[in-house]
């Protein structure tokens, strides 16, 4: 069966180009990841796109879906998979708009406090068990790392080991804190590279020392601003003056509580962003709507 891709992330497109071989760690109903060295793509049968994932059009073989352990044949022009074969020749390259610099505007500390309001709904609502909120790792990061960021004093977000605790925490294939992270880093980030200033880096060894190594490798290319684009949009809107809770609705609809993970996440980074760059209350006010102080 040959199917064609609709769209190759950037990252994809490198991984594709070096004609190494791959092996499927990990298989779903309409995605599998493909591990190739020391990098991940997605075979996605689905529209997300992402900087590593391969958009394919049409459906997963139902008969004969991609194994846990099956080697892949990589190249610019076609993906082996199993029985299957997929023409990339013609896909569109998606590229990321975290890499770009734009002008950045801050959102008023209500828009924040009412996005972190509606997450909070969203987790009230989760069948999940417990969620993020109620972990004392992650008021233990924003007490330590986030608040002195809020009070201009960015140091401790700087420090591998105000992550420790976050990376590899909590449930889901990635895993919550992974999520949280992601989003925070990627947000930061942006921030900082619109700004010229000093970005956040977490060492690759210590993300696959503390959490699986798809959920590793998804961190790691979210603090360098390689996001899907639902959760890009999300940063984009947050920081650009544009309302921004229809996305951060959508995100925070996805599987288990990753996506209102991402957002607490973006929410967060960009409360204290704020209050460390014009003052005020933002992180404050968003920590009362989320933990009711």
């Amino acid at each position: 069966m040959t199917q064609r891709a609709s769209d190759v992330g950037e990252l994809a497109f490198r991984i594709l180009g070096r004609r190494r071989p791959g092996t499927v760690t990990r298989a779903f109903q309409s995605a599998a990841y493909v591990r190739s060295a020391n990098d991940f793509l997605v075979v996605l049968w689905g529209r997300l796109r992402s900087p590593l994932t391969v958009n394919v059009v049409g459906e997963a073989d139902q008969e004969d879906p991609p194994k846990v352990g099956e080697r892949c044949a990589l190249g610019p022009e076609m993906i082996r998979l199993g029985e299957n074969s997929i023409d990339v020749s013609g896909a569109r390259v998606y590229m990321s708009g975290l890499r770009e610099r734009r002008a950045v505007v801050l959102p008023p500390a209500k828009d924040l406090t009412r996005g972190v309001a509606m997450a909070k709904s969203l987790y009230e609502v989760s069948p999940a068990g417990p969620t993020l909120a109620t972990d004392r790792a992650l008021r233990a990061f924003v007490d330590k790392a986030v608040a002195p960021l809020a009070a201009g004093e960015p140091h401790m977000v700087h420090r591998k080991e105000s992550f420790a605790q976050l990376i590899g925490r909590g449930g889901g294939f990635t895993p919550a804190g992974d999520d949280f992270l992601g989003g925070f880093t990627a947000t930061y980030n942006y921030f900082a590279r619109c700004k010229g200033s000093r970005e956040i880096s977490i060492p690759r060894k210590m993300l696959f020392a503390k959490t699986i190594p798809e959920s590793a490798a998804i961190l790691g290319y979210a603090t360098k601003g390689y996001v899907d684009e639902v959760l890009e949009r999300l940063i984009l809107n947050t920081l650009g003056g544009v309302d921004f809770l229809e996305e951060l609705l959508a995100l925070g609809h996805r599987g288990h509580t990753s996506g209102i993970d991402m957002s607490l996440g973006v929410l967060l980074s960009v409360a204290a962003i704020s209050d460390s760059e014009q003052g005020g209350g933002a992180l404050k006010e968003c920590s009362a709507a989320l933990w009711h102080q």
